[in-house]
């Protein structure tokens, strides 16, 4: 059993090998707004095994895939990024966001693989005109 703090003095407790319905488990929105609080708290570390814990219960969770990708993208855990990045893409299939796939990209280059793709060249432009 693993305890992470989140908002005030309430914690969230994972249990591993349970399943997701058990009372108390915590919900991928409930996981979600605990990683949001941790990285708000400038606390990655935690943030990171939270992620990391929620992923080996919810493997394909749309929520905490996106979640813990984003938390890769902010330790510039690039390699890291483009797995959890590529795993939402495939479990969102034609209804990944322009802005997930806009990261997924944005992690492919700091990881040093280029795409030379027309989405690329059109992200850079509607970057430069903001």
């Amino acid at each position: 059993m693993k305890q992470f703090s989140n908002a005030g003095s309430r914690s969230m407790t994972l249990v591993m090998g349970r399943g997701h319905d058990d009372v108390g488990f915590p919900s991928p929105d409930q996981i979600r707004l605990s990683i949001q609080q941790l990285v708000s708290d400038n606390d990655i570390d935690k943030a990171t095994s939270l992620a990391d814990e929620s992923l080996s219960v919810y493997p394909q969770n749309e929520g905490v895939l996106a979640i813990s990708g984003l938390v890769a993208v902010v330790r510039n855990d690039w390699p890291r990024a483009v797995e959890l990045l590529e795993r939402l893409i495939a479990v969102q299939g034609d209804r990944a966001s322009e802005f997930t796939r806009m990261m997924y990209e944005r992690a492919l280059n700091c990881l040093g693989n280029k795409l030379p793709t027309d989405r690329q060249t059109l992200a850079g432009a509607h970057a430069t005109r903001n």
